[in-house]
């Protein structure tokens, strides 16, 4: 029971995280599930069952779409924050200090280089994935959305290039963006006590690269 305890307490940050994200899933879920039946019903057609609806277009869609830009928001925020700049936040190199060396291993320059930039490419390739994901199921959605309406359907080329993808796309991009660059700029000025996300309670605005200690 130590144990557990134990490793419930070391990793709860990611359980409460996943929790809560497991839930929002599943309401999501439901709530989508009611919304296109209520559209099927006032199609006149016929109500669909739960497990049919999550393996839809119109449920995955909605996932991708928030996933793939919340990736390109954090993805940014890492890949950026490598070489660029921002006085008194706490994630931001202090461009008054030079650059720490890493350490060279023994390894090969190739495999030295993808440890190195792992993380970003880690988030490249989630965005790639849940991009390619937002724009197929956005393309059977829409053509659902055609069907119920007597129009035909469209294929996911003309999808992806459609008007209609990149307003809703650009929509979520433009917002996660404002979201980062707003907490970029919050730690500079505002704290909060015991958090490694920010700057301690102490450290003046103009501090840099303060967090995490």
């Amino acid at each position: 029971m130590r144990k557990i305890l134990k490793m419930i307490r070391e990793n709860s940050l990611s359980i409460a995280l996943f929790t809560l994200f497991a839930i929002f899933l599943s309401a999501q879920s439901f709530a989508g599930w009611h919304t296109l039946n209520q559209d099927l019903s006032l199609h006149g057609r016929t109500s669909v069952g739960y497990w049919h609806y999550v393996s839809t277009g119109t449920f995955w869609d909605g996932l991708a779409s928030n996933w793939q830009a919340a990736v390109l928001q954090l993805g940014s925020l890492i890949v950026f924050s490598s070489f660029l700049y921002q006085r008194g936040a706490p994630h931001s190199l202090d461009p008054r200090k030079p650059r720490k060396t890493p350490k060279r291993r023994k390894e090969t320059w190739y495999f030295r280089w993808i440890y190195r930039n792992s993380l970003s490419m880690a988030f490249l390739l989630l965005f790639l994935l849940s991009f390619t994901l937002h724009v197929f199921s956005g393309a059977s959605a829409y053509n659902a959305q055609r069907l119920l309406t007597g129009q035909a359907s469209i294929s996911t080329m003309t999808f992806l290039l459609s008007a209609r993808f990149w307003s809703s796309t650009l929509q979520t991009w433009q917002a996660e963006y404002l979201v980062i660059s707003l907490y970029v700029v919050l730690t500079i000025f505002l704290r909060q006590e015991y958090s490694p996300e920010s700057k301690p309670t102490e450290a003046s605005h103009k501090e840099t690269g303060e967090a995490n200690k």
